[in-house]
């Protein structure tokens, strides 16, 4: 990314997140897992924004006229605001006590991946020996979301629809039982591009 790209990047996201920021510092995956895994006890539970490419799971074919899809890949741009080291089962049984209901929710056992830090996810895929790290985490605000394929040319309007009814996975049942759900996502680090924390933007290089 140029110094152009960087500083347009660092507005979008002043504008997004209406905080001043000082200057972009730049850091890799490895730093940023360690990022994560080391956050102060002062800090956790508090608020990041992070900016992120990630490619939605989708079906093969359309689900009503079975065409295949027209992009041979698809990518969702999303700056989101999240909360750091916080429990999942504490979440949502904070919601259940605000709405009312019994705070007797219980979090199943992940089915992959082993959590090694507040937020941090250490997981080696099958038939691998190499360790692949996420950031498992409650969004608390999507503050932008785009489309583009895989040339870098944006998704919208009638083609954009067209995808999220007819490819997209739909999302699968909650078991939280919330008027207003506790949404939990788990971002691989590789697809992180900027981190913004304390007023400052990491931007992340491989």
């Amino acid at each position: 990314m140029d110094v152009v790209a960087e500083k347009r990047q660092a507005i979008e996201i002043e504008k997004a997140t209406k905080i001043s920021l000082r200057p972009i510092v730049k850091i890799n995956r490895r730093m940023l897992a360690a990022k994560v895994d080391s956050i102060p006890p002062k800090e956790r539970g508090s608020f990041w924004t992070i900016s992120t490419r990630t490619e939605p799971k989708q079906t093969k074919k359309h689900r009503i006229t079975k065409e295949p899809c027209p992009y041979a890949k698809v990518f969702k741009l999303a700056t989101v605001q999240l909360q750091i080291n916080v429990d999942y089962e504490n979440c949502v049984n904070a919601q259940r006590k605000r709405e009312g209901k019994e705070a007797d929710f219980q979090a199943k056992e992940r089915t992959w991946g082993t959590r090694v830090g507040g937020s941090l996810i250490e997981h080696t895929p099958k038939g691998s020996t190499e360790k692949v790290y996420y950031l498992g985490i409650p969004s608390r605000k999507c503050l932008s979301v785009a489309y583009e394929d895989g040339e870098g040319n944006p998704i919208e309007g009638e083609q954009l629809e067209s995808l999220k009814v007819g490819f997209f996975d739909s999302p699968s049942k909650s078991r939280q039982e919330l008027d207003n759900e506790v949404i939990w996502r788990t971002y691989k680090l590789d697809s992180i591009l900027t981190l913004m924390a304390n007023h400052v933007i990491w931007q992340i290089i491989d």
